[in-house]
């Protein structure tokens, strides 16, 4: 990328002049909506969409909509989140800023995804069993680290960057047995207008990534999930049953670090107790959410303190002692400066 790389995870502004109040006194936040990008007939991969070259991306929000239509047998177990299989957003072709599926979001991400812990996508149906009906799938997908830090915004206006949306959807026999999808997903950027002193530009070398793989467990064990180190990590939620009719395949989560350092413990009722003194409402069933954002009591505000530097670590893992079989789904939220 043409961003000259600053000193890893430098506060922005900090070691620079600053023009006439800084970076919030001397932009606007405007919304510029894109076209809607359709459903390919039988599902698959939608044309990618190019983000036009204007101002600092600072969140994208998706309008997913549509319909299921047919007879209906065998519907897909996480529900009608499984429509979308995939949604990237991409920098240059060779950097994902968001790679998550349509349950990655529905069922974790979009627990811890806002500044204040609402949920922006109450009203969705997405953990809602697979029907012949219409859906409602929307996303806010957050590029800068919260509404006020500028931390992770995008020049689009810069001309060695392409900023590229690329929506995957699931194969329509696999969200359900009969089942015929239609639908589209419309983005609106949210986008900070560019200061006219450069002085009161904010520090572009440090981007938000949010990323998420999935792993087969095998049966009963404690299953180890290693992490990528050189992040500072923000969240993670690992993802053991869930689904539209989910439940905990789990009965105990650590972190390791270092081999012998052991610095979060939960079992089952720990993880219900934390998650609802932050967020006043029920864990969603097969989720476990490791939140290093919000333990200051001022939503996600508070992360300089108690965020996961793992640049400096040779060894992190989550150890999941799960109760059998099934598919480990795991999103990753974190700081990286660019090279």
């Amino acid at each position: 990328m043409s961003v000259p790389a600053g000193p890893p995870m430098q506060t922005p502004g900090v070691g620079r002049p600053m023009g006439n109040g800084g970076f919030s006194a001397n932009t606007a936040l405007w919304t510029q909506p894109m076209s809607a990008i359709p459903r390919p007939v039988g599902g698959g991969t939608s044309p990618v969409a190019i983000m036009p070259r204007v101002g600092l991306l600072a969140a994208i929000r998706l309008a997913i909509r549509g319909s299921v239509a047919g007879t209906l047998t065998v519907p897909n177990p996480l529900g009608m989140a499984s429509i979308i299989n995939r949604i990237r957003v991409n920098i240059n072709g060779n950097l994902d800023l968001v790679s998550i599926s349509g349950w990655g979001y529905h069922y974790g991400l979009r627990e811890g995804i806002d500044s204040e812990y609402g949920d922006p996508s109450g009203q969705s149906n997405a953990r809602s069993a697979v029907t012949a009906t219409t859906f409602n799938l929307d996303m806010y997908l957050s590029i800068m680290i919260n509404r006020r830090d500028p931390i992770g915004l995008i020049n689009l206006q810069d001309t060695g960057l392409t900023g590229a949306i690329y929506v995957d959807w699931t194969a329509d026999a696999t969200v359900a047995t009969g089942a015929t999808v239609t639908g589209t997903c419309t983005p609106y950027l949210d986008l900070f207008t560019i200061p006219p002193d450069p002085n009161d530009m904010p520090n572009l070398s440090i981007v938000q990534t949010v990323v998420e793989d999935q792993r087969a467990i095998t049966g009963a064990s404690i299953f180890q999930y290693d992490f990528l180190l050189g992040y500072q990590y923000l969240q993670w939620y690992h993802m053991l049953g869930i689904g539209a009719a989910g439940s905990d395949l789990f009965t105990q989560y650590q972190l390791r670090m270092q081999q012998n350092m052991f610095p979060i413990t939960h079992d089952v009722p720990s993880m219900d107790t934390e998650y609802r003194s932050m967020r006043y409402r029920a864990r969603v069933a097969g989720l476990i959410l490791v939140d290093r954002m919000g333990s200051s009591g001022l939503g996600n505000y508070g992360l300089m303190r108690d965020m996961f530097d793992s640049t400096a670590l040779t060894d992190m893992a989550s150890l999941i002692t799960a109760t059998g079989a099934g598919t480990l789904y795991t999103v990753r939220r974190g700081l990286q400066a660019l090279a």
